[in-house]
């Protein structure tokens, strides 16, 4: 009757145990459910079939890539104004730690993803936004805020066997309406002013272009007054020189005619005859 029992518990056993399997870009753990052995294996179930008994669950973790929204995040900046941001986030498991996060989580991937990320990535973005201005988190500062909230997150998950890739805005952030008109306010008044600059800077090349001009003509006179004061200076050397160019212009200048009427002690033009 023993041996019959037997086999009828091993026939049993057959009938109620499983086949699984762990996919290509899966790392799996095996949970037992019952007896003195219950909890996780303490080895990874690796890619391949998995006979499985009643009292054991296979629990799979992809090792490959995946993209997550988890819609809005709200957090707080260091004045206590609530931001909000369209976060997405690109994650996978580490191979060979699938014993580890089960053990953390006690849950599947799934069920991390949509429980205990976002809550890291709130916690994360919290901490981040409370050493900040909202103004801080949009515009130019956008980047290094979110990079430093990736960080957070990395160096958390990074612990317990998940990798995170990186996190990223699917969206705009949505910043309190009071912050919103302070920006528009900053950014209508640095357009003003760089207006002003502009026309600033036009009316200085205006008026550089005019002392250049009046510098030129300036200049042009000058030289021309040099000119002509060297051309006397020259032309009165050459006479005190030579004292006969002058009655040998006005000789080269006269039509040979006398003056009809002369008034007293007037010169009369005539030309000396040597002896």
């Amino acid at each position: 009757m023993k041996r019959i029992a037997a086999i009828a518990m091993l026939c049993l056993l057959a009938i109620t145990a499983g086949c699984s399997k762990v996919p290509a870009g899966y790392t799996g753990v095996i949970v037992n459910l019952m007896g003195s052995d219950k909890g996780v294996a303490p080895t990874e179930a690796t890619v391949g079939y998995k006979w499985l008994t009643p009292n054991e669950e296979l629990f799979l973790f992809p090792t490959f890539a995946q993209n997550f929204n988890l819609q809005q995040v709200k957090f707080q900046d260091r004045d206590g104004m609530t931001i909000s941001a369209p976060i997405g986030i690109t994650l996978r498991a580490k191979p060979g730690a699938a014993p580890l996060l089960f053990q953390t989580y006690r849950k599947s991937m799934d069920e991390i993803i949509q429980v205990n990320v976002p809550q890291v990535v709130r916690n994360a973005f919290n901490n981040a936004g409370s050493k900040v201005k909202a103004s801080e988190v949009y515009g130019p500062g956008k980047e290094a805020f979110l990079k430093s909230i990736e960080t957070q997150v990395q160096q958390h998950f990074d612990s317990k066997g998940i990798v995170v890739e990186s996190l990223y805005l699917n969206g705009e952030i949505v910043l309190p309406p009071q912050v919103v008109e302070a920006l528009n306010n900053s950014i209508t008044a640095t357009q003003k002013a760089q207006q002003r600059e502009n026309e600033l800077r036009q009316t200085e090349a205006e008026a550089a272009k005019v002392r250049a001009a009046a510098q030129g003509d300036k200049d042009a006179a000058i030289l021309k007054a040099q000119g002509e004061a060297e051309s006397l200076n020259i032309r009165g050397e050459a006479l005190r020189k030579n004292p006969g160019v002058v009655e040998l212009n006005a000789i080269e200048k006269w039509d040979g005619k006398l003056p009809v009427y002369m008034t007293s002690g007037a010169a009369t033009p005539f030309i000396g005859i040597g002896k």
